[in-house]
């Protein structure tokens, strides 16, 4: 008899567990105490109060295991919070809990746990009406979409974004509609089809500005940002990125739209300027892969400067992080490219040959590019990269370039960041 592909109810729980060093460590309480309180979850949804009665065996394992999460941490408030609510509802329905729901898993979201946060918000999408629970469906949709695209399964991303406009337009929201495209155009920029993107990028930039939806249209032109960066139009890029951070009001949009910034001064060579944004996104940014990315970003242009103790600095601190495929894959590029830089062929070649099977096992395009180019040029005879130190010496930035380097130098400066 061949195996089921049907997986456990929550498996992706019982694998982080089992990936725990022991039962008695922070992360293990935590996970279980998550798990349990989703299985009663389960239960209420089936069974309705009767499941969380006060004389509920079951309930009070439940608020042990929560009990048992440090007393300083947020998802211990948020399980508390959830169970607390399923008590007060009188009926077993997504939508009176769901708010609790959609929290916890954004916390695992903001802490990395992409696997574990694609497990609740796909709770809340099998338990909640599409009509009427419409704003649940499609924000879980969407949120799990951005888990999904972490985590590389693109075709999924890309049915949880296609279920979140479908649901979207049939109830006349049309924020959600190019929201949803938005997030199906990176999707595709992820996967190399920068046509396709480019595309709908500007469909729904034209669409935000005739709906005068302003937020919206710069997330839009941030992305159309990426689409001309990767086409080569560098300044263009700067142009676009810079407009969508002078509009944004939110900390988290504004920490993406600076990442892609920096990402532009690299390849303009602006070192200075690159270094200036990564820095502030490596201290303060929000979210944990905003800080990863910089990071990186950080220790690529280490070793373009050549300083060799910085770039092992970055190097070994990334080592240690739980990085997703698409940022693993990037992060042994860039150390193989380091390694090139400093003379370490074979470290270097081994560490290309692991990025192009990431790249490869993970569909993403970008890096398998790059990789195999590095690994052609060192077959032949360009093992090391020859490149100056410091910033290109002959650059001539277009006026609007320079200004918005100045700008984010200002915003390093105020914040009172060294490096």
């Amino acid at each position: 008899m061949g195996r089921s592909n049907v997986k456990l109810p929550h498996y992706a729980f019982f694998e982080a567990l089992a990936q725990c060093e022991n039962e008695t460590c922070a992360e293990w309480r935590t996970m279980s105490a998550g798990l349990v309180t989703l299985r009663l979850f389960d239960d209420w949804v089936m069974d309705g109060a009767s499941a969380v009665s006060s004389d509920s065996w079951t309930l009070r394992c439940v608020r042990e295991s929560i009990s048992a999460i440090d007393a300083g941490s947020s998802l211990r408030a948020l399980l508390t919070s959830l169970v607390d609510s399923m008590q007060l509802a009188r009926h077993g329905r997504v939508a009176l809990v769901a708010p609790r729901l959609m929290a916890y898993a954004r916390a695992l979201q903001f802490d990395a746990e992409w696997a574990l946060a694609v497990d609740v918000y796909r709770t809340v999408v099998r338990n909640a009406e599409p009509v009427a629970d419409a704003d649940v469906v499609i924000s879980a949709n969407m949120q799990l979409g951005a888990c999904l695209r972490m985590l590389a399964e693109w075709s999924d991303a890309r049915g949880a974004y296609a279920t979140a406009a479908e649901v979207a337009a049939f109830t006349g929201d049309v924020m959600n509609v190019l929201k949803a495209r938005i997030a199906e155009a990176n999707v595709l920029m992820a996967r190399g089809n920068l046509p396709a993107a480019e595309k709908i990028l500007d469909a729904v930039i034209e669409s935000a500005d005739e709906s005068r939806l302003t937020e919206l249209r710069a997330f839009a032109l941030q992305d159309r940002g990426a689409v001309a960066r990767q086409r080569g139009d560098v300044d263009k890029a700067v142009s676009l990125a810079y407009e969508a951070l002078s509009t944004f009001s939110d900390q988290m949009a504004r920490d993406r739209v600076l990442a892609d910034l920096a990402v532009a001064f690299v390849d303009l060579g602006l070192l200075s300027a690159a270094r200036d944004a990564n820095l502030m996104l490596a201290a303060t940014a929000q979210e944990q892969y905003t800080r990863w990315v910089a990071t990186i970003n950080l220790m690529e242009i280490a070793s373009r400067d050549r300083r060799e103790p910085v770039f092992e600095q970055y190097r070994r601190e990334l080592l240690e992080a739980n990085l997703p495929a698409t940022l693993m894959a990037f992060y042994l590029y860039y150390v193989g490219q380091g390694y090139r830089i400093f003379g370490r062929v074979e470290q270097a070649k081994a560490s290309l040959e692991r990025a192009l099977d990431m790249a490869s096992r993970h569909e993403i395009n970008e890096v398998l590019i790059k990789a195999e180019q590095s690994l052609s040029e060192m077959r032949e005879g360009g093992a090391v990269v020859s490149t100056q130190a410091g910033e290109k010496q002959s650059i001539e930035l277009s006026p609007r370039v320079a200004e918005v380097a100045g700008a984010i130098h200002d915003m390093r400066t105020l914040a009172g960041l060294a490096g």
